[in-house]
């Protein structure tokens, strides 16, 4: 395996869009991309694995500023290995990098890869605050380059379905939209709170599913072990009068991540880890077949497929932009202990 001496630092035509819901079927005959992983930890690790195992793409490297992890996921995985994040963006068979690094660092590590001309997929929240995310954005637009925002969710075979079951008013008009994502603290975190790591993940979904912007926040968020929030119960009201409630927290010995969708005909229930999905009426139950699915496999695979194709990408950057918009609402609003215009 390759090293190379490290910094102790990171340094950092028009296209058609890719529908959602062909880019499954189309992963067929996609083209292998040349692809490096930036931050191998606990997720970056996960991204390596998926990577390495896929006809998809050619991994061509991976880089951490920590040299033992560098060289133990390499190792693992029979991939180079760099602690130097200039010398694996140099080498001009990678055209597509993803990044796994703390959230302080996505807006230098993103415009790095940018302008060494590679297309971007970077973890959410893909900055720590608005205007550096808007940065992003722009400069990937500038130089034509894709940039993605790594919401999972959106991949999870369950969330599809659910999509698929709205759009065709299966549950009638929605009334109510709840998410609860809640588990022990993922040690892995510590440069954001419990809203932007975690409880960002349904406010994207939530969006998504209903195609609708967030107009009023109202959150109640507090710290009982952590510097930052640790738990937060969040309400939210969009333009057409949809209420959604989060609870999101770092507190509960058992990882829970559901979704309910309530509507004037009926009830869809979600779980995103089982991927099992029930809709309830006042007279019946059916529970449809879905079928389980890795979604990081399939986020991956779509965004190679968007690089090889010349495709835009979904979740883009201005998702991304909307998403940390509303978490720094809620973040005012329970600061404020009221609620917030967003």
């Amino acid at each position: 395996m390759r090293s190379v001496k490290s910094s102790g630092s990171f340094k950092c035509g028009e296209s058609r869009p890719l529908l959602y819901f062909d880019w499954k079927r189309q992963l067929g005959d996609l083209k292998r991309v040349g692809a490096g992983v930036i931050g191998t930890g606990f997720w970056g690790e996960n991204q390596v694995r998926v990577l390495r195992q896929s006809p998809k793409c050619d991994l061509i490297g991976i880089c951490d500023s920590n040299r033992e992890r560098a060289k133990q996921v390499g190792s693992k995985y029979s991939v180079p290995w760099y602690t130097d994040a200039d010398e694996l963006l140099r080498i001009p068979e990678i055209e597509a990098v993803t990044v796994a690094t703390p959230t302080h660092t996505h807006f230098q590590v993103g415009t790095q890869i940018l302008e060494a001309g590679k297309n971007l997929l970077v973890e959410k929240p893909m900055t720590g605050n608005q205007v550096q995310a808007g940065k992003l954005v722009t400069k990937a637009s500038k130089t034509g380059l894709k940039l993605m925002v790594g919401f999972i969710e959106r991949f999870n075979p369950g969330v599809r379905f659910v999509k698929k079951l709205l759009d065709q008013k299966a549950a009638g008009e929605v009334i109510i939209a709840t998410g609860r994502r809640v588990a022990r603290w993922p040690v892995r975190i510590g440069d954001v709170g419990v809203i932007k790591d975690t409880a960002i993940h349904d406010i994207d979904i939530m969006r998504f599913l209903l195609e609708d912007k967030i107009s009023v926040v109202y959150a109640q968020t507090g710290s009982l072990k952590h510097s930052f929030e640790d738990y937060a119960e969040i309400m939210l009201r969009f333009s057409r009068g949809v209420t959604g409630f989060l609870d999101a927290n770092w507190l509960t010995p058992r990882k829970v991540r559901t979704l309910i969708i309530t509507g004037s005909e009926a009830t869809i229930n979600l779980d995103y880890i089982s991927q099992e999905l029930s809709v309830e009426n006042s007279k019946t139950m059916t529970k449809p077949y879905i079928g389980w699915d890795e979604p990081l496999r399939l986020e991956l695979e779509y965004f190679m497929r968007s690089v090889s194709d010349d495709l835009d990408p979904v979740p883009s950057g201005k998702d991304a932009i909307e998403a940390i918009r509303v978490c720094d609402t809620a973040l005012k609003s329970g600061k404020m202990k009221t609620a917030c215009q967003n």
